[in-house]
């Protein structure tokens, strides 16, 4: 498992001048998760394929009977601090946020400003969902006194 924080908060509440920082670039990220209900139980699959969780449904809910791979989750500051493999929805938001924290480390951000997060849910056919979370923000990198 792989785990990812971000502190995000509004413009407004940095009490920074426009001169202290430069906005880099508007990034986004998404994430899919594929819900797919089998005989029995469900099987959850990120976009790539480098995460699968298999369940058994039983009285009490969902018990995971397999785990294939490598969970990747990223929070923002503000977000819940859980993640839950058995909730396709709150696996994509976190594995979006994981994919948006990468690139702004790779731009040299230093946050991300006004972060907007947004899920669609298409029900793709008798059996199968898919979860998609678009997540997307202005990277930013604070001015140094050099």
């Amino acid at each position: 498992m792989a785990v990812n924080t971000v502190n995000t908060i509004g413009l407004s509440e940095l009490n920074l001048e426009r001169k202290d920082y430069e906005v880099l670039d508007r990034i986004t990220a998404e994430a899919s998760i594929i819900y797919k209900e089998t005989f029995g139980g469900v099987k959850i699959t990120d976009d790539n394929g480098e995460c699968e969780v298999t369940y058994k449904i039983t009285k009490t809910g969902l018990t995971m009977t397999k785990f294939k791979g490598f969970f990747k989750v990223g929070y923002l500051h503000n977000d819940q601090a859980n993640a839950s493999i058995s909730n396709p929805e709150d696996f994509a938001r976190k594995l979006a946020i994981y994919r948006l924290i990468n690139i702004s480390n790779e731009m040299g951000a230093d946050g991300i400003v006004e972060p907007v997060v947004s899920t669609n849910v298409v029900q793709e056919d008798k059996n199968t969902v898919i979860f998609k979370t678009t997540v997307s923000g202005k990277a930013i990198r604070l001015k140094t006194n050099d």
